[in-house]
């Protein structure tokens, strides 16, 4: 008896990953591929598929064998309809096609289908909450307008404080070189940088940032508690609207956690499963004709 086939993608802003299973659940082949953020356009699509082809050809299928299999994509970029439906209204080799957030894939994948919320802290971040069937988005909106608590953020403001530091509004520590050194000790090249930045490249800045914090640079450590504030008023949100916990999603969360104020960190809790995982279940669902409660 053949098995359908179901294909999972978490498209972020610095990583997609694509992951393939039947319908027993079996792992059949994964891969990964650059940021698959859906408004990054044709650049993230193509990295979308990429890391699905990819994914197939890991589980020894090629590229006819698209056509028999149901694909979910959970997507950073998606919160707004009319970027949910550019990916929609794009041509696609699957068999069916489901899209939305990537939060809504890290829900799937973190509770199966029960109540909670998740709280992604990567690239970018946004927050989801379902509550008796119920579904509640907190920020999402990208970088823009928000992504607070990210580490696009996190990188953002280590420039904006390194700047300070360079006109002597802010002190000129460890980190305020390291950053200011990048662009030649130049605000010019930081402003040339900056119009074609994407969120990715600030978020290249944290992992240093987060390094210079914990040794106690002064400057490192102030960007840190402003985006240990911003994750708190997140969480404060999606326990007030009702989510009994709280699953901590994305690169950045592990190292902002002991920076989070200690009457939070009992509604914090570790995923069940991923976003690709949880895709998967969002393609599965969507051929069962299970709505997203959108």
């Amino acid at each position: 008896m053949a098995h359908e086939l179901f294909i999972g993608v978490d498209g972020g802003g610095s990583r997609t990953r694509a992951r393939l299973r039947d319908d027993t659940g079996r792992l059949l082949g994964e891969a990964d591929a650059g940021p698959g953020n859906a408004r990054l356009g044709d650049a993230g699509h193509n990295e979308v598929m990429k890391a699905c082809r990819a994914a197939v050809k890991a589980a020894g299928l090629d590229e006819g064998d698209l056509a028999q299999i149901h694909a979910g994509f959970g997507l950073a970029g998606t919160q707004q309809d009319v970027d949910r439906q550019s990916v929609l209204d794009r041509s696609h080799p699957f068999a069916s096609l489901a899209v939305d957030t990537d939060a809504y894939a890290a829900y799937l994948g973190a509770y199966r289908g029960k109540g909670g919320a998740v709280l992604i802290l990567g690239t970018g971040s946004c927050g989801l909450a379902v509550v008796h069937g119920k579904r509640m988005n907190v920020g999402g909106w990208g970088a823009d307008v928000g992504d607070d608590g990210s580490g696009m953020a996190i990188g953002r403001l280590a420039i904006r404080r390194s700047l300070w530091a360079l006109e002597g509004m802010a002190p000129l520590t460890p980190l305020a070189e390291h950053v200011l050194a990048v662009f030649n000790h130049n605000p010019q090249n930081v402003v040339i940088w900056a119009a074609d930045a994407t969120p990715g490249d600030y978020a290249r800045f944290a992992p240093q940032v987060f390094e210079r914090a914990e040794n106690g640079d002064e400057l490192a450590t102030g960007v840190i508690e402003e985006t240990a504030r911003d994750a708190t008023m997140l969480i404060d949100r999606l326990v007030a609207l009702g989510a009994p916990s709280v699953a901590m999603i994305g690169s950045v969360f592990p190292r902002l956690k002991p920076w989070l104020p200690e009457r939070v960190q009992p509604h914090l809790v570790e995923p069940e499963g991923d976003a690709a995982d949880g895709a998967i279940l969002m393609a599965a669902r969507a051929l069962q004709g299970i709505s997203s409660g959108r």
